[in-house]
């Protein structure tokens, strides 16, 4: 049963206190300037019809949406409430670009573990999430502010292990816009994955695709060991090597994800957040494992690349010589965009 939403947006100014002879002067100021020359001003490409799918739903364990447009557009935002910790997968005109844990994508700390505890809720800029109880205590809100650029559409599978109510408020832009550089939008995810901290791990290798960017990324670790401080990904070094031309990124992961900045606000299990990087999850679990995650977010710096692009952890070879402190599970999400992939 759906039932329809209806959104309202209103616009609330505050008078300005401002002085009556100032105000008058301000008037005539304007009365007397002159109108912006032709070709200043914002061109029909700088705005497009946007629309909205929402909807309230009684899921039975599976959600499919669909966004469909003769024009083409981009999604631009999103409201769900939805299990972290269900399947997903979303494909952009018949071709699969996620394909992983829910949550991972949507950067839901409840997506690492059932029994993941901390601080319920956590904002940034471009992503927050919420856990709500809902009903089970299942489900988690989560808003998200990244591109999804389509042709004609984009479909959206969630699949739970139970029912669950799904709210749901997706913005998306009307019209294709050919001259951008993001035209096509991709997400690489790895879930409770085994690791090594004294061996090198490649989360993205991409060779012959064409122009692109890396966007974001999102990971988790769980520690191995309950005796010893397992935070041996956080001292590694990210790389990334765009067209073969290799970038150090870091000096570790703490630095990356900036949680070094707010140290003792991290050091129970809690959250440090920003903008752009943060550590929604960091410190010991009541069953004395560590539990830490980060994100990066390069809108303000993207890192570009023209045909390949390689981000890996670099291993440290002192991790073998402390026993129990090497070994963890990891999740991981990055997001990056191709201007066009290339034929295969």
């Amino acid at each position: 049963m759906r039932a329809a939403i209806t959104v309202v947006v209103a616009l609330f100014l505050r008078p300005c206190l401002i002085p009556a002879a100032l105000f008058a002067v301000a008037i005539a100021a304007g009365q007397g300037s002159k109108a912006p020359a032709s070709g200043s001003g914002p061109t029909p490409d700088d705005t497009r019809p946007m629309k909205t799918l929402a909807g309230i739903e009684h899921a039975n364990a599976t959600l499919n949406l669909t966004i469909a447009d003769t024009s083409g557009g981009t999604l631009k935002s999103w409201f769900i409430l939805a299990p972290p910790r269900a399947t997903c997968v979303i494909s952009v005109d018949g071709t699969v670009r996620f394909d992983g844990r829910f949550g991972n994508l949507f950067m839901s700390r409840a997506s690492v573990m059932s029994t993941a505890t901390g601080d319920d809720g956590y904002t940034s800029r471009y992503f927050s999430v919420t856990n709500t109880g809902l009903l089970n205590g299942y489900t988690a809100g989560h808003n998200a502010y990244f591109d999804i650029p389509f042709s004609d559409s984009v479909n959206i599978t969630i699949v739970g292990d139970t029912a669950w109510v799904a709210f749901y408020n997706i913005f998306y832009e009307v019209g294709r816009r050919e001259k951008g550089r993001w035209n096509e939008f991709y997400a690489v995810t790895g879930d409770s994955l085994p690791t090594d901290a004294s061996v090198n791990d490649t989360l993205l290798a991409l060779t012959n695709v064409g122009r692109g960017a890396y966007w974001s990324m999102y990971f988790w670790m769980l520690s191995d060991s309950a005796r010893e401080n397992n935070r041996a990904y956080e001292e590694r070094d990210f790389y990334c090597v765009p067209d073969e031309r290799s970038v150090h990124l870091s000096t570790g992961t703490e630095d990356y994800c900036g949680y070094y900045y707010n140290w003792q606000s991290a050091a129970g299990l809690g959250s440090r957040t920003s903008d752009f990087h943060g550590s929604p999850t960091f410190g010991k679990r009541s069953d004395q494992r560590y539990l830490d995650a980060f994100y990066r977010i390069h809108e303000l710096d993207k890192i570009p690349f023209e045909n390949s692009f390689v981000l890996y952890w670099e291993s440290w070879d002192g991790w073998p010589n402390i026993p129990l402190s090497r070994y963890c599970h990891i999740g991981y999400t990055i997001i990056y965009y191709l201007e066009h992939r290339k034929p295969a």
